[in-house]
């Protein structure tokens, strides 16, 4: 008795890549599959191997799925979720950062000096679920309502501060020596008035808890928090009587280098450095499913800002020590771009034109045959160039050669294929 099957019972029998849905939108198993946001780990979910190697040569701080802060030890990743749904969003990969600032969190040192108002410490649970945050309280004078650091700042920085509502529900991020200032509706998660050409954020946290930030593009004194009654107020905050209790809860202040703020860096009485994330697989690993002369990568990545200041790498292949073999996707401005160079020759440099808060991006390479889509769009295509010659390292969020390039925010999923997808199919795996 035959037991095979019919031809038309073969067909319809499923393929291996019917197991996932992006395996099966691409109708072929990858050789690698990083599913950080799923999984929380840096386990490949086609062999279960660990192939990353993961560093930071310091603690780190991330959102964890019950929305509070917590600390990652010395070279443990960070998997980071949505502050205020608990969303996973994936492997966090940051360049690294300094917070400026002392006493972080402790608004009632003298190094945060006060006008019209008074400081209660520790009055309520931070954002890390401990009870450190402090009461900034107005007093009863007719003016305006503030605090201000003592360290001068003498460079380009993004301030940020976590703030809730305590009887006032808006405050200003504003500094001496600028007319930069901006406005932040904590009652409902919304920025107010924001000066020219400024960049400002507020991001929504649990128990009622936001993150405001402010980025000074021209080089301020001293930055300050004021109270306001309106979110039109000018800079300086408003002008009012105080009724001696009201106030907002501060907790977690930071000044740092760069257009947009990263994750939170607890200081006492000295500045303190949060070292870079590296995340890359070299050597055997690498070998072990990359294929040099065809392949394709998926991603799925979310940004930090509206745009990037300086180019944002998702994935970067390449000889590990010049910019003469690559295969890199990033962001520049605010698109996502592709390039491929081989023996010194740049061969392929596509842009999508596409700017969005998140990205899925499919990218294919052979020689003479190149194809990029981002967020289900049309694929860009080249028929001309060659594929690097030597690829021996991949870097999750940062340029192969150097520590520069950094994503500097999160990356939910990192998938290959060794072999070129159709132009179709990566607009398919992009939806």
């Amino acid at each position: 008795m035959s037991l095979a099957l019919s031809p038309k019972r073969t067909a319809l029998m499923p393929g291996p890549w019917a197991k996932n849905d992006l395996w099966r939108k691409a109708k072929a198993v990858p050789s690698l599959d990083l599913r950080f946001a799923e999984s929380k780990s840096l386990a490949d979910a086609v062999t279960g191997q660990s192939l990353v190697t993961f560093t930071r040569a310091s603690s780190g701080t991330y959102v964890d799925s019950d929305g509070l802060i917590k600390t990652a030890a010395t070279n443990a990743p960070r998997f980071d979720h949505n502050p205020s749904t608990g969303e996973s969003l994936g492997l966090l990969v940051e360049e690294a950062r300094t917070n400026l600032l002392t006493y972080s969190e402790q608004f009632d040192n003298a190094n945060w000096i006060k006008y019209q108002t008074t400081v209660t410490a520790n009055a309520a649970v931070a954002p890390d679920g401990n009870t450190t945050a402090d009461l900034l309280a107005e007093n009863t004078s007719t003016d305006v309502h503030l605090c201000r650091t003592a360290y001068v700042i003498t460079a380009q920085k993004t301030f940020s501060v976590f703030a809730k509502q305590s009887g006032r529900s808006i405050i200003q991020l504003f500094c001496s020596g600028t007319t930069d200032y901006a406005n932040f509706d904590l009652g409902n998660g919304v920025l107010g008035v924001v000066s020219a050409g400024i960049s400002a954020t507020i991001t929504a946290l649990s128990n009622g808890w936001y993150r405001c930030s402010i980025y000074f593009p021209a080089v301020p004194d001293y930055v300050q928090v004021a109270l306001c009654t309106s979110t039109s107020a000018g800079r300086g905050g408003s002008s009012y009587a105080g009724n001696g209790t009201s106030g907002i809860y501060l907790w977690g202040a930071q000044a740092e280098a760069g257009a947009s703020p990263t994750s939170y860096i607890p200081t006492t009485t000295a500045s303190v450095t949060r070292s870079a994330d590296v995340a890359s697989i070299t050597g055997a690993g690498l070998l072990s499913f990359f294929n040099n002369a065809q392949g394709t990568f998926y991603a799925a990545a979310a940004t930090s800002s509206s745009s990037a200041s300086a180019n944002q790498m998702i994935v970067s292949a390449g000889d590990g020590a010049a910019a003469a073999n690559q295969i890199t996707i990033y962001r520049s401005g605010a698109s996502l771009l592709s390039i491929v160079s081989s023996a010194g020759v740049l061969q392929v440099n596509q842009n999508s034109g596409i700017s969005a808060a998140s990205y899925k991006f499919g990218f294919g390479y052979q020689a003479n045959n190149f194809g990029f889509s981002v967020n289900a769009n049309t694929a860009q295509t080249s028929s001309s160039g060659a594929t690097p010659v030597v690829v021996n390292t991949l870097d999750i969020g940062k340029w192969h050669v150097s520590s520069s390039g950094y994503w500097n925010s999160t990356i939910s999923r990192l998938t290959y294929w060794p072999q070129r997808l159709s132009n179709p199919t990566l607009q398919a795996i992009t939806q």
